[in-house]
């Protein structure tokens, strides 16, 4: 599922109430950037950051790529190719 917002003059965006709901996103909260070469993902912060990146899909020994690949197929809820 995927949502159209605008960015406003001071770089400002706006995340869906539904998204804010699902991830418990509330006014205050933190959220991390990250910069996956081609696209942008806006993950919640979260109190326990060993528990999250425990269930990324990651195999150590992988290119960055790779990982960067994986985790974009993590997020989006699907399996790469490679039955990651």
């Amino acid at each position: 599922m995927d949502y159209e917002g605008k960015v406003t003059r001071q770089g400002q965006i706006t995340l869906p109430k539904s998204m804010r709901k699902r991830y418990s996103i509330k006014e205050g909260d933190m959220v991390t950037y990250v910069d996956l070469g081609d696209h942008i993902a806006i993950l919640p912060k979260t109190k326990n950051a060993i528990k999250t990146l425990l269930s990324l899909k990651v195999k150590t020994g992988d290119s960055v790529q790779k990982i960067k690949q994986n985790i974009h197929y993590t997020a989006m809820g699907t399996a790469t190719k490679s039955g990651v």
